[in-house]
């Protein structure tokens, strides 16, 4: 077979993979019984990874906070010069099976949300909205006791409640709840407003059913009637277990994980194992809050929850949600241009996912290294942007620096996958 007849071969199966996944959240657990191969005194961070020395200040900031969390170091100082030392590791989340937005902050005490692709068994766990403290540790690397306290009693007493309620429905299907959001609005990176209410719509009977007095259950129909964006986790979740199954096909050039750690930007491709192909992040072009603020504000882009985008939601989806472009000064006519852009760069279609905005066409699905090299159109990312301290100052988009894909194709190349 020839090498381009192979790779489509190889793509084909990889974007099946993605199409055909069938994720269901099915439980929420401890980092520790979720994530698979997770080496003692490990934090796990978002982006590729990168050096405690290296990292910005709100990665070093949740590091420390991570070390003070488990009890690994009794102040900042002797956390500081644990990690420093190696005696803490760090790693990239995405090297295992979990995904972490904003800073990502993963530690092994960490509640995650189980979500597992029934059509292959692979899972994947995603930190929650922590609720009234919002990104709080987990997403924005922010640690103070009250913040503890409410991750261990999102853990140990709000969270045991809806894991009973999910194992006792058997999991709840989120491919239709995708879908179907899709065609409300959502885009499912920046915006999941359908998403929710499809949700707690699914949830709620399932919570009615555990047998549990009214004063036990109600906290968990307080968090997810009020917590705004709860499905992003959610989301990613599912988009992650989808992306663990399409990874490590031989030959396949689709990209398969995209993320930054506020340095340095990545990405990974399913044909070429676990190599990351790294560039500097990028910018985010958008709108601020607030009028005293402008790009050297910023922080460069951190987090992993380019995983939308990876699985054609996100950026790819702007035609669903002319709502997230208008951040970007995007009329709906440009939103339209982006996902019709977006389809000349990636390797299937997604009729899962059809949307009106597209007169019923459906999504593009699964990012292309080839084309995106041959036609200098890198993958558009949305994603709020936040301040060097870790605040929200504003929303938008970004391009996937083009030397990642260039770096991963010349990888290509060298393995003989693709021919001078």
């Amino acid at each position: 077979m020839e090498n381009c007849e192979r790779i489509d071969a190889a793509n084909r199966a990889c974007v099946a993979a993605i199409v055909e996944a069938q994720p269901y959240w099915v439980d929420i657990l401890p980092a520790r019984e979720v994530i698979e191969g997770l080496p003692e005194r490990t934090v796990l961070h978002s982006g590729p990874p990168i050096a405690f020395a290296d990292m910005c200040e709100l990665h070093r900031r949740g590091m420390i906070g991570a070390a003070l969390l488990e009890g690994w170091a009794g102040n900042a100082a002797e956390a500081a010069n644990m990690l420093e030392s190696g005696a803490i590791r760090v790693d990239s989340a995405l090297n295992y099976n979990t995904v972490g937005s904003g800073v990502g902050i993963v530690t092994p005490s960490v509640a995650l949300m189980v979500v597992e692709d029934r059509r292959t068994g692979k899972r994947a766990g995603v930190f929650p909205h922590e609720g009234a403290f919002g990104g709080g540790f987990c997403g924005w690397g922010v640690y103070s006791k009250e913040i503890a306290e409410n991750l261990r009693w999102m853990r140990e007493e709000l969270f045991p409640v809806v894991s009973d309620a999910l194992r006792r429905a058997g999991g709840i299907s989120l491919k239709p709840i995708l879908a179907e959001s899709l065609q409300m609005g959502d885009e499912n990176h920046s915006r999941q407003t359908a998403a929710d209410l499809l949700t707690i719509r699914e949830l709620m009977p399932c919570l009615a059913r555990v047998r549990k007095s009214t004063a036990e259950i109600f906290p968990a129909v307080e968090y997810f009637t009020g917590t705004p964006r709860f499905f992003h986790n959610i989301g990613q979740a599912a988009a992650r277990a989808a992306l663990l199954s399409a990874h490590g096909i031989a030959d396949s050039t689709v990209v398969t994980a995209m993320c930054g750690n506020g340095v340095e930007f990545g990405i990974k491709v399913s044909g070429l194992g676990d190599r990351w192909f790294t560039a500097p992040s990028p910018m985010i072009r958008g709108y601020f809050a607030r009028e005293n603020c402008s790009e050297k504000d910023q922080l460069p882009w951190i987090g992993d929850s380019s995983v939308c985008e990876t699985v054609g939601l996100g950026g790819i989806a702007g035609a669903a949600s002319p709502i997230v472009c208008a951040y970007r000064q995007l009329k709906l006519v440009d939103a339209i241009a982006v996902t019709r852009e977006m389809q000349t760069i990636c390797a299937g279609r997604n009729p899962a996912y059809v949307i009106p905005n597209l007169d019923f066409d459906c999504l593009p699905v699964g990012v292309d290294v080839r084309r995106v090299v041959e036609t200098g159109i890198a993958p558009v990312l949305h994603v709020g942007i936040i301040d060097h301290a870790g605040g929200w100052i504003g929303a938008g988009g970004a391009r996937v620096p083009m030397e990642c894909f260039s770096k991963a194709l010349d990888a290509l190349r060298q393995d003989g996958v693709i021919g001078e």
